[in-house]
């Protein structure tokens, strides 16, 4: 194993001039990187997502005026109905 990091060395001594960071670095950057990537993918278009959220934005507006036309028809029967119990009397 040892044999193996010394043919290694030399490698790495290269990629670390190229990139002008030590190799541990260059690793724990890469890794950084790569995992708020994967946590921004994440937030726009996992479970939890921005398209979720517009989604529901647009069914709360959808809902919205359903509630509304509803509010009206019950007005106009409730007004029907005041009608209806005075004309009996």
């Amino acid at each position: 194993m040892n044999e193996f990091f010394n043919d290694l060395e030399p490698y790495i001594r290269k990629l670390e001039r190229i990139i002008g960071l030590s190799f541990k670095v260059f690793i724990i950057t890469s890794i950084v990187v790569v995992s708020l990537g994967i946590y921004v993918a994440n937030l726009l278009y996992g479970n939890h997502s921005l398209e979720v959220l517009n989604n529901l934005k647009k069914e709360k507006k959808t809902l919205e005026v359903e509630i509304e036309s509803l509010k009206e028809e019950n007005a106009k029967l409730h007004k029907k109905y005041l009608e209806w119990t005075d004309a009996e009397k």
